[in-house]
């Protein structure tokens, strides 16, 4: 990659997803300093974020993928009517590496749903872990169950938690024998519990126990996804034809199936993940000629994706779906 006319940033967070990200932006970037309203960071130069107004650069990149929005509407105040006026100089990752948003567009997708919800019904969120929808169901009756089992670091097999808080939990129980009467519930949340579950066609059969006649089902689970919260891992993914056929057996009609992604952003976030998997797998550091190789792969993902038309059929993050029992 041409180092010559790169676009010059302050990288501003330098928290765990700046250490992930530091070697692509360096490859892209002209890096000319870092921000953080921490004072105390060893090894780097900080620029406290109200003295930005300060430097000539193109863009600030906030590392932090959760709290990016909070951070730019923080960011366009302290940089006054420059701020506002340039705010789209404020980017995240994904403006600056590629768009392979997954989490983030997941979770949008289950709050829009949730927010939906008639008041006063009753919730169960199904396989809750640390209950991160909770806060969107005030205007339900909300019941978390989880089996609250997994323990961060047990083995060291793939993709791990750094922590997991289960407390909080109104039911734990297996989720394929929940201690609920059938036809109890208004409305199910699944997401993301699939793929560790022995069999995942005895919960679809639960659920249908316990859910009332007409009432909805909310579920979210891989199409395709690396090992994670091992030993309870069983499935890599879930196709769409899976859903249609065991959601119709089990007494629902699938209302809505969106699908979460596609090939050239899934290809996009496996990119990201080569200098950490070539670490920790190979022993080796990735050079600086490889990692402007990564770096221009991903911006071609990113061209790919935005030209793209029906790519997520053959691949994507997961499927997003609405059913309801018959």
């Amino acid at each position: 990659m041409n180092k010559e006319g790169r676009k010059k940033i302050i990288v501003y967070g330098l928290g765990k997803m700046y250490y992930q990200a530091r070697n692509y932006l360096a490859a892209k970037f002209e890096i000319i300093g870092y921000s953080d309203t921490r004072k105390d960071i060893a090894d780097v130069t900080v620029i406290p974020p109200e003295e930005l107004n300060q430097y000539d650069f193109d863009y600030v990149c906030v590392t932090s993928i959760k709290y990016f929005h909070e951070i730019k509407e923080n960011l366009i105040a302290l940089l006054g009517e420059n701020g506002r006026d340039n705010q789209s100089r404020i980017i995240s990752l994904y403006d600056a590496l590629g768009d392979f948003q997954n989490e983030e567009v997941r979770k949008q997708w289950i709050v829009e749903h949730l927010q939906k919800i008639s008041p006063g019904k009753t919730l169960l969120d199904a396989g809750a872990g640390e209950q991160q929808y909770k806060p969107y169901c005030k205007h339900l009756k909300y019941i978390a169950q989880d089996f609250g089992e997994y323990v961060p670091n047990e083995i060291e097999t793939g993709i791990q938690s750094d922590s997991w808080d289960y407390s909080g939990l109104d039911i734990k129980c297996d989720i394929i024998h929940m201690p609920l009467q059938g036809e109890s519930i208004d409305v199910i949340l699944c997401t993301e519990v699939f793929e560790h579950l022995k069999n995942p066609l005895l919960a679809l059969q639960e659920f249908a126990r316990i859910l009332k006649v007409g009432g909805t089902l909310i579920l979210t689970a891989p199409f395709c996804c690396l090992t994670h919260m091992a030993p309870y891992f069983f499935y890599n993914g879930f196709s769409e034809f899976w859903y249609q056929e065991h959601l119709e057996d089990c007494g629902f009609s699938v209302v809505e199936l969106t699908r979460n992604g596609n090939y050239f952003k899934y290809l996009a976030q496996e990119l990201f993940r080569v200098e950490e998997m070539a670490g920790r797998y190979c022993s080796y550091q990735l050079s600086g000629e490889e990692m402007d190789a990564i770096v221009k792969s991903m911006d071609i993902m990113k061209r790919l994706s935005e030209k793209d038309t029906d790519s997520n059929e053959m691949l994507c993050f997961g499927n997003m779906i609405v059913a309801e029992k018959r």
